[in-house]
């Protein structure tokens, strides 16, 4: 995850860490080459405020620190360019003018999907799902087509998901559901109608669950094993469209895919070879 999202996520700051926070978005390329002395003293607060807020990132101290805000200046930037999520275009503007806002709301949501990615969440949730039994994935209105593709993919390397549609059919899945299931929950802002109610049928069935969500409160937050960010920046219902959650979704999705495909790269590739060659063969 990149560290100005990370910066973003901490909510028990103390008033000179947040000073300090501001300091680092505001002035990124300045606050690397700085020592702690220099830092202090362009903020006004004490060293001991940078080396508790290191501790409060589980960073070793501020070389590390400073190593990973170089690392994240460029896509940073990137995402604080400005653009409207919700209207990115308006009534007046040409086909060539709306074409190339679009690109620009892509290239966007892909930035900030991308610096919200939790790599270490990403890896654990690849082994829970390569070690699983079954997976269900619980979802619903439009991002419905998107669970059935993730199925799919999985489907052509010989991996069955469950995507269970109608609200009864998933709660008979998360009542019949285990500890031998694996459950991702795809939900913006834990909105559903049932979506709670198939949290707490999960948490006591001890059935894992994996929640892909905005960063915004979710109320089934608490129930999630682990967690994937989507692009944030869309209102829920004051827009045009959804097009910055789709395509954040359609990415993180995506990521778990190819994470769980190569741990059997070769056999996968060939399990999806044969079964296309299977599929092209003239039947006599």
């Amino acid at each position: 995850m990149n560290i100005f999202t990370k910066l973003n996520k901490l909510t028990s700051l103390t008033e000179n860490e947040k000073i300090l926070v501001i300091y680092m978005q505001d002035n990124p390329e300045a606050f690397v080459k700085l020592s702690a002395l220099e830092i202090s003293e362009a903020c006004f607060i004490s060293p001991s405020t940078i080396y508790r807020l290191c501790q409060k990132l589980d960073l070793s101290g501020l070389s590390e620190l400073k190593l990973q805000v170089s690392s994240s200046i460029n896509e940073y930037l990137k995402e604080n360019s400005s653009i409207d999520y919700n209207y990115p275009f308006n009534q007046n503007e040409t086909q060539n003018q709306v074409v190339l806002k679009m690109k620009d709301l892509y290239e966007q949501t892909l930035v900030s999907s991308s610096n919200l990615i939790d790599l270490e969440q990403l890896r654990l949730i690849s082994n829970v799902l390569k070690n699983t039994q079954h997976i269900d994935l619980y979802t619903s209105a439009g991002n419905i087509y998107f669970a059935e593709n993730f199925k799919f993919q999985m489907q052509e390397i010989g991996t069955f998901i469950n995507v269970p549609i109608e609200e009864y059919h998933q709660l008979l899945t998360a009542s019949t559901s285990d500890k031998n299931h694996v459950a991702i929950i795809v939900s913006f802002e834990g909105r559903g109608l049932i979506v709670e109610r198939i949290s707490t049928i999960l948490k006591a069935n001890k059935t894992p669950i994996i929640l892909v969500s905005s960063t915004n409160k979710n109320p089934i937050a608490e129930y999630a094993t682990h967690k994937l960010y989507l692009s944030s920046d869309e209102n829920h219902y004051n827009k045009i469209s959804s097009f910055s959650t789709r395509l954040s979704l359609l990415y993180v999705l995506d990521c778990i895919y190819t994470c769980y495909f190569k741990f059997d790269y070769d056999k996968n590739v060939q399990y999806k070879l044969n079964a296309y060659k299977q599929l092209s063969e003239k039947q006599v």
